[in-house]
């Protein structure tokens, strides 16, 4: 068996969990190959490995059991340093070059990933640029597709929906202003820019309340769900986000909010500028790189060096995991695919590292997750998690 299969198989029995204490100190000897390491390289350029999650326990067993015997550490902080640049924890340093490497040498063999998950008439796609706008008399826009302008005027702003976002400029100073509501049904996100400039993201099971203007002396918003913001500096009009019992309150500034209701927290992470958080009694003020985290249980709590990139992925179009429990991925799945998830038997005590694009179908992500023997059942919009 030559040096490429016999990496192969190594691979193939650590991921069924048969491997032994020798084939594990092999694969420590063929990954500090010369040529192996070579054939890593080489395909660190051309394998999606940020298309693919990885189930941490892995990583980490494989992470001890090689660095147990490693002399030889050049190449694993080789690697380390890679990884970090695709924004990884370096714990997965390792697996994610071998399971790479794996995933690239069966791709001549796709029987090799065997389906769990029963084949269905209906795919399953991902989610879409679509949305709903409320009007101020309580009549509904579906706003979908590339173009939309047969929007009314608003009070005293002027609204055009083009390619996936819905724009409000103000132009009748004299018209009262009214409000309106923006929502993102599961299974869809949209793009608003209000009368001031500012830009939201919104991410899938979304709304926002807003008024067609701001003409006081500040500028008021209510979120539900997800958004990412982009606010138009203005000094003499603070912005503000309401959240239920929380509020954001900003000048200028770039900033994601985290609240669904079925979420364990409210989350406020801070890419640019400066705001200030409040939650019932507590106030926060955040720098760029920070989160607040907020619940009744554990109230305000301030973290730092955080991964933005993590915070705003569904912004950029990806997944991404890092020590992400399987029900919080579950949770994110069922609101881009709109699908309902239940659980056989027990939650699966699983964690995951990774990225994987939002474009991909369900099916193809629960593909990747039979990687990490999670195994599901497709019923139409139902999605059972096999107990196995």
């Amino acid at each position: 068996m030559d040096k490429k299969n016999r990496l192969k198989f190594i691979l193939e029995r650590f991921n069924e969990g048969t491997a032994s204490a020798a084939e594990l100190a092999e694969l420590e000897q063929l990954l500090n190959d010369s040529e192996a390491v070579s054939l890593i390289d080489e395909l660190w350029d051309k394998v999606p490995v940020t298309s693919t999650f990885f189930e941490e326990s892995k990583t980490e067993a494989l992470l001890a059991g090689v660095e147990a015997r490693n002399q030889q550490v050049q190449i694993r902080e080789r690697m380390r340093k890679k990884r970090m640049a695709f924004g990884i924890a370096a714990s997965l340093a390792i697996l994610l070059s071998a399971t790479a490497l794996y995933l690239a040498l069966s791709k001549d063999k796709p029987e090799k990933i065997i389906a769990a998950t029963p084949v269905t008439p209906v795919r399953i796609a991902p989610g879409d640029d679509k949305a709903i706008l409320v009007l101020a008399d309580g009549s509904t826009i579906h706003l979908e597709g590339s173009n939309t302008n047969n929007i009314p005027a608003q009070g005293n702003a002027q609204i055009t929906g083009i390619n996936g976002q819905v724009i409000y400029a103000s132009k009748n100073a004299g018209a009262p202003v009214v409000y309106n509501t923006l929502k993102t049904p599961r299974g869809a996100q949209y793009q608003l820019q209000l009368a001031d400039g500012s830009r939201v993201w919104m991410n899938a099971g979304s709304s926002l309340h807003f008024p067609t203007s701001f003409p006081g002396k500040e500028r008021i918003v209510e979120l539900t769900g997800e958004a990412y913001f982009e606010i138009a500096k203005d000094a003499q009009k603070p912005f503000r986000v309401k959240v239920n019992d929380m509020q954001v309150n900003v000048l200028g500034t770039q900033f994601n909010i985290m609240a669904y209701e079925n979420e364990t927290s409210k989350a406020v992470t801070l890419l640019e500028g400066a705001v200030n958080v409040e939650h019932r009694q507590q106030s926060v003020n955040l720098k760029p790189g920070q989160q607040t985290q907020s619940s009744d249980q554990t109230g305000l709590r301030l973290l730092s060096n955080i991964d933005t990139e993590e915070a705003i992925a569904w912004k950029n179009g990806l997944f991404i995991t890092n020590h992400t429990s399987l029900p919080v991925l579950m949770r994110q799945i069922e609101r881009w695919y709109n699908v309902n998830v239940v659980y056989e038997g027990k939650v699966p005590d699983k964690k995951f590292g990774g990225k994987i694009p939002r474009k991909s179908d369900l099916q193809e992500v629960l593909q990747v997750l039979e990687f990490s023997k999670v195994y599901t059942k497709l019923d139409g919009n139902k999605l059972t998690i096999l107990d196995r």
